[in-house]
């Protein structure tokens, strides 16, 4: 019975159930009727009660609400909302998607903030491509070192891409695959390369989407900008200056009539001079228009009949213009100045029938988009800028600038590291702001060549690290700290990289430093024909730390401008690419940075500039222009061959020489005595053999006395 009770209020309680859900169920529950199988009774069969089950549907997961993905209020938004307004567009028709370059007129690599379009829509302040689609969606294609500070960085809106991941979708995979098969995609042809340019539009014909070029939309939206934060910065009013010619050692007419001579050889008629490094290098100008370089914003257009240069309004001083034949100019040997906005529509009228256009180097990305497409087809020439070989053979002048700019540089980074030493507190980015004004006390300073980057720890792991506020480590004595920067002076660009350790370093620490410090004693040593590809001496370098089971994902080296980009075309050191196989020269400065990076727990990266000279034979040699001392307590003795360390010696001993009667004159004794004691030359093992070898004979002849005299005691 008791049974039979337990049942029925079973069932009850089941219908009571289903009844007092409600309607309120019938949407969220699915119910199924089944038949129980019967239970035994004493009183006979009974008829079978539905029993109704509840099954919740499991409630999807769902996107966490992105406010900045909808507001209109913001760059991101404004420029959705200027893609469908004709006011922007100039045009009747709309855009269904837009794609942003990070870049300026010039392909630079690191352009002024009124030029970060792509930082200004997104919040994205390195390299970098991004779409945004007019109805919803935004991503931005990022180099594979900064997509982990990316996602760290941009706002819910952005999808971060790795644009070096060959499984992830390309800028055009990624609209075509959300617009469907056609729609208008609008872009700005100045600020990116004509190969690029042409790449993105042939695949996005394939979709039936077409790419139009509107330089003006980014730069409209951005003038118009409401909140005052984000306002588009005032662009430099600084003018240009002669770069003189103790620095420069050749005049800018001598330099014009090399680049004719260039021209004519490969029967071009003129050529547009588009690389801001170049136009400087050039004219003998320098100018503020770039964060880390001394460059002027400039376009040049070199004919064997004049030279015509494309400035902003106010950038030529008068002394400038003069030097450069503006007044008055009627012959092939002076210069005409436009305004800056027309070289697109001067290009347009050039008479010449062949033109050089610049094509993309390891650095230099060539002419724009915009550039090409002012140049009918016909005329058109893709070659490597010669200015690129001129420029990158330095003359005795620009070789004694650099060296002179190098032993700067080096009291600069001697009176650093002496002080960083006897300090507590600091943090990566408190170091990074002392080197930067550190460097400033040095005259004719300009600025730096590079942002200073400082990587304490684990984050030193990291080849492509930044110090941001979010990860700015606090610096103990437990690690090694990596201090990579450089200086722009009157007289030459300065790059190095040091590796230090403020407490006891560990056994596998002073390992991987002296490995690393071997391969940039394995140039030193190095003596290679003059034919010999810079890419393929790589290895030479890199084969110290793979004999370790080591290597590192960047290139070891590159070309390095006096007073110019601290990188320049054509040498790149790099094993792994086989499309630049431009040899060594005479008079050529390259940086040489290997690195050890052991990921969550140390990093060590060195870094010199070398001068390349000449040896007998048609042969080539390198020497350090960077003087500043290593750090003897992460070096490993007992693994330096001897040649090493007498290379280590000798290259102390320039130090002391060159260096340390600066360091005096300065007044700088602490620093002095510094150096002195960073550069304590390390006893060859030979001569240790040596002296132990004698030490022993005298041991064992003093021995051999006292035994005789004993003996002849007793008797």
């Amino acid at each position: 019975m008791m049974w039979r009770l337990g049942a029925v209020q079973f069932v009850v309680l089941t219908t009571l159930m289903s009844v007092c859900q409600g309607g309120r169920q019938q949407q969220l529950v699915k119910t199924t009727s089944t038949q129980p199988p019967a239970a035994p009774t004493l009183l006979g069969p009974q008829s079978p009660v539905p029993l109704t089950i509840i099954q919740e549907e499991p409630t999807p997961p769902q996107a966490p609400f992105c406010s900045d993905a909808t507001d209109t209020n913001i760059p991101l938004g404004r420029l959705r909302s200027a893609m469908r307004n004709s006011a922007y567009t100039q045009m009747n028709a709309g855009f269904d998607a837009f794609v942003i370059f990070y870049t300026d007129e010039h392909l630079s690599e690191e352009p002024l903030e009124p030029e970060r379009r792509l930082q200004y829509i997104s919040g994205w302040d390195g390299i970098g491509t991004g779409a945004v689609l007019a109805d919803g969606g935004a991503a931005i294609w990022v180099p594979s070192g900064d997509v982990q500070r990316a996602r760290a960085t941009l706002s819910c809106a952005w999808l971060v891409l790795d644009a070096d991941d060959p499984s992830q979708p390309t800028v055009p995979e990624w609209i075509s695959g959300r617009l469907g098969r056609t729609g208008r995609v609008g872009g700005d042809a100045r600020l990116t390369a004509s190969s690029d340019w042409l790449a993105l539009t042939t695949a996005l014909q394939r979709d039936n989407l077409q790419l139009v070029h509107i330089p003006t939309l980014l730069d409209q939206l951005w003038n118009e900008e409401p909140e005052p934060e984000r306002r588009r910065p005032d662009f430099p009013k600084t003018v240009a200056t002669n770069y003189i010619m103790d620095f420069a050692g050749e005049s800018w007419r001598d330099k014009v009539t090399s680049l004719r001579s260039e021209l004519r050889a490969v029967g071009a008629e003129a050529m547009i001079v588009t690389a801001l490094d170049e136009v400087a290098w050039l004219l003998n100008v320098r100018g503020r228009d770039l964060p880390y370089a001394p460059l002027l914003k400039a376009f040049a257009i070199v004919s064997m009949r004049d030279v015509r240069v494309f400035v902003p309004p106010g950038k030529l001083s008068v002394h400038v213009r003069d030097a450069l034949a503006v007044y008055n100019c009627y012959s092939n040997n002076c210069t005409r100045v436009n305004d800056y906005i027309n070289i697109y529509s001067e290009i347009r009228r050039l008479a010449e029938t062949k033109i050089l256009i610049p094509a993309p180097g390891t650095f230099q990305r060539g002419a724009s988009a915009a550039i090409v497409q002012s140049i009918a087809p016909a005329k058109r020439m893709y070659q490597l800028s010669p200015i690129i070989y001129l420029k990158a053979q330095k003359n005795d002048a620009e070789i004694k600038g650099m060296k002179k700019a190098h032993l700067k540089d080096a009291v600069a980074m001697c009176t650093l590291l002496s002080y960083l030493e006897s300090k507590t507190g600091l943090s990566e980015m408190s170091v990074e702001l002392t080197v930067d004004i550190t460097r400033e006390t040095q005259a004719g300073y300009v600025g730096p060549s590079m942002k200073t980057r400082v990587a304490y720890g684990p984050n030193a792991a990291d080849p492509d690290y930044r110090a941001t506020t979010a990860t700015n480590m606090r610096i103990y004595k437990n690690a090694t700290l990596v201090i990579q920067s450089g200086g722009q002076f009157d007289e030459g660009t300065t790059m190095v990289t040091r590796t230090v350790h403020y407490g006891s370093p560990s056994r596998n620490e002073k390992r991987a430093y002296t490995t690393v410090m071997r391969s940039i004693s394995a140039l030193a040593a190095l003596r290679a024909p003059a034919t010999l590809p810079a890419a393929h001496a790589d290895p030479v370098m890199r084969a110290p730390l793979w004999a370790a089971k080591q290597d590192y994902p960047h290139p070891t080296g590159h070309g390095v401008g006096a007073a110019l980009a601290r990188k320049e075309d054509p040498v790149v050191i790099d094993y792994r690419q086989d499309t630049n196989l431009h040899p060594f020269r005479e008079g050529y400065f390259i940086t040489v940075e290997p690195g050890w990076y052991e990921s969550g727990k140390f990093g060590v990266r060195l870094g010199n500039i070398f001068e390349v000279i000449s040896k007998p034979n048609g042969y080539l040699g390198f020497r350090e222009t960077t003087l500043l001392p290593y750090e003897p307590k992460l070096i490993d003795k007992s693994i330096l061959t001897e040649y090493e360390i007498t290379w280590l010696n000798g290259y102390n001993e320039r130090i002391r020489k060159e260096v340390g009667p600066e360091l005096k004159a300065r007044g700088l004794t602490d620093v002095y005595y510094w150096m002195m004691n960073k550069t304590i030359p390390i006893e060859l093992p030979s001569k240790a053999k040596k002296y132990t070898s004698r030490a022993a004979e005298t041991i064992q002849m003093t021995s051999a006395i006292f035994i005789i005299a004993a003996i002849h005691a007793l008797l």
